[in-house]
């Protein structure tokens, strides 16, 4: 045989034994015995119905999930029902494996020690308690190293369990600034520092400081109002007040129905709603949608030749 085809078939057998060695880790066959049944009945038995509080603690955050009325918050701001979604579907979706670690002093390599590790706990809808460590993330992705608090028996759970568990607070948070019936806005009014300019509807058509506008520009920033979305929140840090464009939309009767104050400029801008304590963080590109300049209200070239 030539040292050629020795190398050929060497590099076979590596491949092969590292495609062996993720089916064991998954299926358990290496690490000493089946997956513990404890968390895989755990993991069965929680979804929306049966939990009413989550919580966890990660090495640098607490996130507190409560269900009240069918509606989650998260550390006392409106969840995101699509992240929340994400959530349990990931419980449901979780495919638990066989053991791959007993000896406790694997856990902190795992990400599995106490104080290295993701506590999950979830207050049951009856009153009982359930607990979950979640490590770092296992060897075939999406996946992640997980125990029970009372076990030292390490598994591997895939799916997405870990990476929704991983989620920061702001991730969590509904980014929600603001929800307009558009089909019932037939005026928006833009006030600014050098002026206020307003568009109306007519039918179909949209004139602004009555002038006919620019069609797209009404449909793109009726769009935004739709529903306008922040990217995050000012928690701490200087909140921007220069250039301020306060956008009004009204309904036919002069009601107001929603309002949205853009301010700072380049890069992230701020926007903020009436009645409102948040401060949300909006890219630059959606500000100028929902709070165009009076240059793009209007059509091109409007008033020449």
């Amino acid at each position: 045989m030539s040292e050629k085809t020795l190398k050929s078939i060497l590099a076979v057998l590596g491949v092969l034994v590292t495609l062996w060695l993720g089916s064991v880790l998954l299926s358990g066959r290496g690490g000493g015995g089946p997956a513990p049944g404890g968390l895989a009945s755990l993991l069965e038995g929680l979804d929306e119905t049966t939990v009413s509080q989550i919580r966890i603690v990660g090495p640098s955050q607490t996130v507190s999930l409560q269900r009240s009325g069918g509606i989650w918050t998260v550390n006392g701001n409106v969840a995101d029902s699509a992240v929340v979604t994400r959530f349990w579907r990931a419980v449901m979706d979780a495919e638990v494996g066989g053991v791959v670690a007993n000896n406790p002093r694997n856990h902190e390599r795992m990400g599995l020690s106490t104080d290295s590790a993701w506590t999950v706990d979830f207050t049951l809808a009856d009153g009982g308690m359930a607990s979950v460590l979640v490590g770092k993330t296992g060897p075939i992705f999406p996946s992640g190293y997980m125990r029970l608090p009372d076990q030292d028996a390490v598994v591997v759970v895939s799916g997405d369990f870990r990476p929704t568990v991983v989620l920061s607070v702001t991730e969590w948070r509904d980014k929600t600034i603001l929800r307009v019936d558009t089909a019932a806005v037939v005026r928006v009014v833009l006030e600014t520092a050098e002026g206020t300019h307003v568009a109306e509807r007519a039918d179909t058509t949209w004139s602004v400081d009555g002038e006919p506008a620019n069609p797209n520009t009404m449909r793109v920033l009726l769009d935004e109002l739709a529903h306008l979305l922040a990217v995050g929140f000012v928690e701490d840090g200087e909140v921007f007040e220069e250039n301020p464009t306060r956008v009004i939309a009204l309904g036919a009767e002069a009601d107001t129905l929603g309002i949205v104050t853009i301010t700072g400029e380049a890069g992230t801008r701020h926007a903020r709603t009436p009645g409102s304590a948040d401060v949300f963080e909006i890219p630059s590109f959606r500000a100028e949608r929902v709070a165009p300049a009076i240059e793009a209200l209007g059509l091109p070239d409007a008033g020449g030749a």
